[in-house]
């Protein structure tokens, strides 16, 4: 996991604790880590329409 701490906004750089918080190692708190962002809605559609344009241009 890599993300930053919401209260000293350093990088942190660690395993991912899926059963609790996580701890920063440089101002020893605890945080959750952020939810894995999900790709745009817009990158599946840019890639929908060039495959659109290769499979025409064949």
């Amino acid at each position: 996991m890599r993300c930053r701490c919401p209260f000293c906004d350093k990088k942190v750089v660690q395993v991912r604790n899926l059963s609790g918080p996580n701890f920063c190692p440089h101002c020893h708190k605890l945080f959750n880590a952020p939810l894995p962002e999900k790709m745009p809605t817009w990158i599946w559609g840019v890639l929908v329409v060039l495959v659109g344009n290769l499979q025409l241009g064949m």
